[in-house]
């Protein structure tokens, strides 16, 4: 189990940043084929759009340090930047990976370890006059 958590932790993407550059992947790749792929230029300015939001959603929500959270992102967006559909499949898989390991960390939480104390009450000494009067 653990080699599978390593696994998502190291390619897996928020499934925003998967399912989402999946999907407006295939609506470019659409365009390129209606258009016999004239219209490649738009697709490479959104995917180097879309690399800095994929960057700040793997930062911020999948909680990745900051060279991953580039390296993935600039992955995915040059990706997306390609005029072939081939590629998309990659923030599909990825998007796998990450759901699978945000659906699993729910079950690895522990619960608030219950602390038992007792209370031990100790006799009062009378106080009188503000001074402590020992017995």
């Amino acid at each position: 189990m653990d080699a599978l958590k390593k696994l998502s932790k190291s390619f897996g993407l928020h499934p925003l940043v998967g399912f989402g550059m999946f999907a407006i992947d295939m609506m470019l790749f659409g365009a390129e084929t209606l258009t016999f792929e004239l219209t490649w230029p738009i697709s490479v300015a959104v995917g180097a759009a879309l690399t800095i939001p994929s960057i700040l959603i793997q930062r911020h929500s999948f909680k990745d340090n900051w060279g991953a959270s580039i390296g993935k992102g600039l992955l995915v967006g040059v990706l997306t930047g390609i005029p072939t559909a081939l590629p998309a499949l990659i923030p599909l898989l990825g998007g796998a990976l990450g759901t699978m390991q945000m659906l699993g960390s729910g079950k690895e939480k522990d619960s608030p370890k219950i602390i038992e104390a007792e209370v031990v009450e100790k006799e009062a000494l009378p106080i009188l006059d503000g001074e402590v009067q020992e017995e």
